[in-house]
């Protein structure tokens, strides 16, 4: 995708192309406004963020201010701030409103909007959902389609790797059986939304399944709602375990490694160990904290008992 846009970049700054508008589709959470924000980090420009879902009509072009009597426009910051070569990224650009399209879409067009001249920037659209689309906007937009997980190897593995990476686990676990059910029962049917952007399925039909990043989120915040995630996380730990590779566990309340009474001698020896990237320093932290909950809580269920005893 990156590629895609730097190449559409280099070609719409060069012509001043203008329609249609390169807009980015599919489920959420697989990295559509990650590739337009490396975009701005590769060509050094900035990046502007408009959430077209939150717009107003009123907001488009600015309001009218009273000055010596007369009333003159004040542009919307959105015109006034834009440098050319910059990036303006439409997010949940298909969330809008019709009146925000009308106005919004005219002036992409004309780069002009009330009497103010925009400079040439790049306009990308990114979307994951469908409901407000119709044939009106098809004519403005270039359809650029995220991967497809359900029959990409390539992509499959990548996201393999995007996880474990992201969560700090051994490297084994990108192409783990855990981790491809996880993959193709959790995130495989949220792109179902493709086959609503491209016609082959109902529109409006609610997305199913959960994004790579609320998955993420779940593990970081020890808070599993899918099973195959923790079940990923515990074959994870065990292996971890089994071969000492404790810069690579994520432990959660649950875990069996809380029992043990020697792990957290052998992960204090990790604490500040600069080979150890952040995603395993920030594991080692909470590692530590919740092995301490465990010990309070193991000690105050002892004492519990040892007054109840004295109690009888």
């Amino acid at each position: 995708m990156l590629d895609r846009l730097a190449r559409l970049y280099t070609a719409y700054m060069a012509q001043d192309v203008r329609s249609p508008i390169p807009h980015i589709a599919g489920p959420p959470g697989v990295g559509k406004s990650q590739a337009v924000e490396q975009l701005a980090k590769l060509v050094g420009k900035q990046l502007h963020v408009v959430n077209v879902s939150r717009m107003s009509p009123l907001e488009i072009e600015g309001i009218q201010m009273p000055i010596n009597d007369r009333l003159h426009m004040l542009h919307s910051t959105l015109w006034t701030q834009l440098q050319e070569g910059d990036i303006v990224l439409l997010d949940e650009f298909l969330r809008g409103f019709p009146e925000v399209y009308n106005g919004l879409l005219d002036i992409l067009t004309s780069r002009h909007v009330a009497g103010f001249d925009l400079p040439k920037v790049f306009f990308v659209a990114a979307s994951n959902s469908v409901v407000t689309y119709d044939d009106a906007l098809e004519d403005r937009l270039l359809h650029l389609y995220v991967p497809d997980l359900r029959n990409n190897k390539v992509e499959l593995k990548k996201l393999g790797e995007k996880l474990t990476q992201s969560l700090g686990l051994l490297p084994e676990m990108a192409e783990s059986f855990e981790m491809i059910d996880m993959i193709t029962k959790e995130i495989m049917p949220m792109y179902d939304v493709l086959d609503q952007f491209k016609g082959t399925a109902q529109r409006g039909a609610p997305i199913k399944g959960s994004s790579a990043r609320k998955l993420i989120g779940q593990a970081r915040l020890r808070e599993f709602q899918s099973r195959t995630l923790k079940e990923l996380i515990d074959l994870n730990n065990q292996m971890a375990e089994q071969k000492s590779k404790y810069q690579y566990l994520l432990l959660w309340p649950q875990s069996k490694q809380l029992k043990d009474a020697s792990l957290a001698t052998r992960l204090q020896n990790l604490v500040g160990n600069k080979k150890l990237s952040p995603v395993h320093q920030a594991n080692l932290q909470v590692n530590l904290e919740l092995i301490n909950e465990a010990s309070i809580y193991i000690e105050d269920r002892a004492g519990y008992t040892t007054h109840g005893k004295e109690s009888n």
